[in-house]
């Protein structure tokens, strides 16, 4: 624990010392270990929610806004997410979805943030936030921009949650299905962000 810590400590700085340019606005953010990711699919016959409960680890979003661009600002934050953390609450179902997303040779979902529309601190509970992002799934890479909403916890501490659409076809990954094609998972999933975020500059 002191030695994750210790990590931390050290990662922070040195992306703070790397964000130490010109541009006057520039905020650093911890992702902080009980964010979590949920995926919502359906089949032909019922409905599943596959869930990752914590991220477990604590991350950086650093962003920084030029002063000739007052509506975008540049982030740096790199978040991988072990596809063996997903639980369906259904054994047969988790192990799909793993099967399915290549879990054996791309044992991460990597989401690889580029840009948000505006700095974190300036936005109300009642706007949004629109984050672009690359998602690695089973070794394909597709941006999206995805739309995230605030609430704010105490003067420090937001809950960033963000939500998208994206199909297992888009990441050339066939859907899984039962019994002979009887019960078949649809494209379509509805993804859910919830990032714990504490600020430290």
């Amino acid at each position: 624990m002191f030695l994750s810590s210790v990590f931390i400590f050290i990662s922070v700085a040195i992306n703070i010392l790397f964000l130490s340019g010109a541009s006057s606005e520039k905020e650093v953010w911890l992702v902080k270990a009980n964010s979590s990711l949920t995926v919502a699919g359906k089949t032909n016959i019922n409905s599943f929610t596959c869930l990752v409960q914590t991220y477990g680890r604590v991350d950086t979003i650093l962003c920084e806004r030029n002063s000739g661009n007052k509506e975008q600002c540049q982030v740096i934050s790199i978040l991988t997410i072990p596809i063996g953390n997903f639980d369906c609450r259904h054994r047969i179902m988790t192990k799909d979805l793993q099967k399915t997303l290549k879990s054996d040779k791309y044992p991460d979902m990597i989401i690889d943030f580029k840009s948000f529309s505006r700095l974190p601190s300036e936005v109300s509970p009642a706007s949004i936030i629109v984050g672009k992002a690359d998602i690695r799934l089973a070794g394909v890479s597709k941006n999206f921009a995805i739309n995230f909403s605030l609430n704010p916890v105490d003067g420090q501490n937001v809950e960033l949650i963000g939500s998208k659409s994206i199909l297992f076809s888009e990441f050339g990954l066939k859907p899984p299905s039962k019994l002979g094609g009887a019960i078949k998972v649809k494209d379509l999933l509805e993804v859910e962000f919830k990032l714990q975020l504490k600020r430290v500059m």
